[in-house]
């Protein structure tokens, strides 16, 4: 069984939500989508039971055992697979041929104008629509096998019933191994979710996150990554890293954090945690609030920059796994007034402001930024050095 970190990803681009909406609704998924979002996109979940597969006519029933989200009013789906592309791969008669009675189904679906959806029976996702007027007793009409949403998850359906569970139970990290490294992105408040053909507002994965999702494993050891918008940081005691997104501490002059959450930050570090924190909002009146932080430093209004110079300590992490120049990131409100006890990594060209830097706390680190990732732009010419972040933090965690 495979599946991604947990938002273990991909969605019926779905529910493809507003995708399926879309003229273009029968498109395949193009990015790569986490259980979260599905989770959250979709209106309603269901579990079910194959009741009867009909190869010549090309349909099929679904037996609904349970509601997991939400409350659908439904006993049975009636699927007409005729309705399909007819393509190698992704035909009505390959689905048809999939199917058993008493499999296993979950179907995630959106009830809006009318009924999107994206099945899931072992190793297969496939995608289903209907009329939202008496869609109860209605055929559903299928559209494709969507081969792209495995990359979201790859297993046998119990399996990935258990996930779904544990996830609407407020779970994280449910697909971590036990040698895994747990990382918690805060992020979403301050930047957009991503989008894909068509906006998938879930309100959840912004480009910074899929940008660190990228590193699935660092020396052998998988990467798991959770998100929240939660600036309470729930189950933060269960992670070894904490990613401060972009402008989620100090965002337009307004600081937001409290009192607990900084005290919880601390404790993190000092018992042995990484917290890394990516550019923040600071002004001459304003500067960014550090009562996150163990020890002195001064947010400052920066002008945007590219330009940076690497400090002799630094250059490993501008070269690992990715060699990373001046000129090719986008930097924001910096950082002064760092203590001499720091590792300072980068700096602005005239060396009086803080790109990137490490403070030792406890048994812990924080790794202080002035990335600006506000934007897909912004993100994806930042991402390389994410990596190296990433690959630097993965490897300090004991």
């Amino acid at each position: 069984m495979r599946f991604t970190s947990s938002l273990i990803t991909s969605l019926l681009a779905f529910c493809l939500i507003s995708l399926l909406s879309a003229p273009s609704a029968t498109a395949f998924i193009e990015r790569e989508y986490t259980i979260r979002e599905v989770v959250d996109a979709c209106t309603n979940i269901v579990f079910g039971e194959v009741k009867s597969v009909d190869k010549r006519r090309l349909r099929g029933v679904v037996t609904v055992k349970k509601d997991v989200k939400g409350k659908s009013n439904l006993k049975e789906i009636k699927m007409n697979f005729a309705t399909g592309h007819y393509k190698p791969g992704t035909s009505p008669e390959k689905l048809a041929s999939l199917l058993k009675p008493k499999m296993p189904i979950i179907v995630f679906y959106r009830d809006h104008y009318g009924i999107d959806s994206m099945c899931f029976v072992d190793n297969t996702w496939f995608q289903m629509r209907a009329y939202r007027g008496g869609y109860g007793g209605s055929w559903w009409t299928f559209t494709h096998i969507d081969p792209m949403m495995s990359r979201t998850f790859d297993g046998k359906t119990k399996a990935f019933q258990k996930i779904v569970i544990d996830m609407l139970a407020g779970k994280m990290w449910v697909d971590a191994s036990k040698n895994a490294v747990k990382v918690l992105v805060l992020t979403g408040n301050s930047t957009h979710p991503t989008w894909s053909q068509t906006p998938v507002y879930t309100n959840t994965a912004t480009y910074e996150y899929h940008a660190l999702r990228s590193v699935k494993e660092v020396r052998k050891r998988p990467v798991v990554h959770e998100l929240t918008k939660a600036h309470a940081l729930p189950q933060l005691e269960d992670a070894d890293v904490l990613w401060i997104g972009y402008e989620e501490i100090s965002s337009y002059g307004h600081y937001l954090l409290s009192g607990e959450a900084e005290k919880k930050i601390k404790t993190f570090v000092k018992n042995g945690g990484i917290v890394v924190v990516a550019g923040q909002d600071s002004s001459d009146e304003k500067p960014c609030e550090t009562g996150w932080l163990q020890g002195k430093l001064k947010g400052v209004e920066s002008p945007p920059t590219q330009k940076f110079v690497v400090t002799q300590e630094g250059k490993d992490l501008f070269s690992i796994p990715n060699h990373i120049e001046s000129g090719k990131i986008f930097i924001d409100d910096a950082w002064t007034n760092w203590n001499r006890r720091d590792e300072i990594f980068a700096t602005t060209e005239n060396k009086k402001e803080l790109v990137v830097g490490a403070r030792r706390y406890g048994k812990g680190l924080y790794v202080i930024t002035s990335l600006r990732n506000d934007s897909q732009y912004t993100t994806a010419m930042n991402k390389k050095l994410i990596e190296n972040i990433m690959h630097y933090v993965v490897g300090k965690v004991k």
